[in-house]
């Protein structure tokens, strides 16, 4: 599975002015370290718990429909929460590609789900890449879509980022609090 960002976020879901209010900075001279703590913070927040705070167009690019697809009628996005479904395309075995949208709505929401609605199902003919599913995850446009919890923990890892100093900050282990903050957003698999 390969994740693409055909459409970047158009916004941070935090404020460099909020930002440096919660940092008690009053200066501008530290704008761009936090301008990059933000982006940094935010990234590590959607990767953590496999969402999109702001939205963006992504596709998900898949050799294959995963195991049970037809028999659940359903393929879970790995992004969420979903908001739109923009197109599904699948590749013969020359590479050509054919628009299968009509077959499928996109489960909105937190459980980000494409479902197969009608038609025949459409398998892939090419070897790798022969599945294509471009949608809009993201709780919306603006930082004020963003649930409270969530801009909270892109916070705390803002300061933790800033007070530390730590290149590897951002990458490491996150802090108990932020862990908090995120567990009721992770997605749980039950086996």
């Amino acid at each position: 599975m390969n994740i693409t960002t055909l459409a970047p976020p158009a916004a941070e879901p935090l404020g460099l002015a909020e930002a440096k209010g919660y940092l008690r900075i009053a200066y501008d001279g530290e704008d761009d370290l936090v301008t990059s703590l933000i982006a940094g913070a935010r990234a590590r927040v959607e990767q953590e718990v496999a969402i999109a705070l702001i939205s963006r167009t992504l596709r998900v690019t898949l050799d294959r429909w995963p195991t049970g697809a037809v028999e659940m009628r359903t393929t879970r996005l790995p992004v969420r929460p979903a908001a739109s479904l923009v197109a599904v395309r699948v590749k013969d075995a020359a590479g050509v590609s054919e628009d299968v949208t009509d077959r499928f709505a996109l489960e909105t929401g937190r459980s980000a789900r494409l479902v197969w609605v009608n038609g025949r199902f459409p398998w892939p003919g090419a070897r790798a890449g022969g599945v294509e599913i471009d949608y809009v995850a993201g709780f919306g446009a603006a930082a004020d879509d963003v649930s409270d919890a969530l801009k909270l923990a892109v916070k705390r890892l803002v300061a933790f980022g800033y007070h530390t100093r730590d290149a590897d900050t951002l990458s490491g282990k996150l802090p108990d609090d932020v862990m908090t903050l995120l567990a009721p957003w992770r997605r749980m698999v039950l086996l």
